[in-house]
């Protein structure tokens, strides 16, 4: 199969790709959807205000069109990353999320998600300001066996550090079930530094897995 992929910054016109790269990025793997257990939303619901909150282009977390690189090939999307410099503009990507998710989702959903929020904390990572947070990463199917993830990071970390040279750290975190996205990010560098379980088993009716794993890899 040919595999000389082009790769670029997103634009709004690839939002239903970055739509259908983050929903199944959330998957982890499974079939549960954290947008929708958390949020009491369908998928199709879920969709929809993943692509308006996208629209709203806030920079600086993983809901921003500019934390996305697409790979394509000869036309086609073949891949996705998403990263972003932590507090670069002095606001935490927690805080843009949040407020992202606050103005357009239901009030009855910002309630069912603060009625569980206790439990989801207990696997709760902080991100680390000033370094590199990998969001997530996705390759279609048919494009899959070819490296393209790796190719992803690669580019993605040349792309940053021309623009951020003194920046030595990028982060990343994984569901402790993904063991694909695991291995993928040994096969690229990255070394596990910390893990949080959770032993309350209703967590497994919310998110993919009960752990979550923090790894790191330096930048030279």
């Amino acid at each position: 199969m040919k595999n000389d992929f082009v790769f670029r910054d997103a634009t709004v016109d690839d939002i239903d790709f970055l739509v259908e790269t983050i929903i199944e990025s959330e998957k982890s793997g499974t079939d549960l959807l954290s947008y929708s257990t958390v949020f009491d939303l369908s998928e199709d619901e879920a969709k929809k205000y993943i692509s308006d909150m996208l629209r709203e282009e806030i920079d600086g977390c993983e809901l921003s069109i500019s934390s996305f690189m697409i790979a394509e090939t000869d036309g086609r999307l073949a891949g996705a990353i998403s990263t972003w410099i932590e507090g670069l503009k002095g606001v935490p990507s927690i805080i843009l999320k949040g407020n992202l998710l606050n103005f357009f989702l239901p009030k009855r959903c910002i309630e069912k998600a603060l009625q569980i929020n206790h439990i989801i904390q207990e696997i709760h990572i902080e991100y680390l300001t000033g370094s590199i947070q990998l969001g997530l990463i996705y390759v279609t199917k048919v494009f899959r066996g070819l490296n393209l993830a790796k190719m992803l990071i690669d580019e993605r970390i040349k792309q940053l550090k021309k623009t951020n040279p003194d920046i030595g750290e990028m982060y990343v975190q994984v569901f402790g079930n993904n063991q694909s996205a695991i291995k993928l990010y040994k096969k690229a560098k990255f070394k596990t530094i910390l893990t949080k379980e959770s032993s309350t088993p209703e967590i497994l009716c919310y998110l993919p897995s009960n752990r979550k794993i923090l790894m790191k890899k330096e930048l030279i």
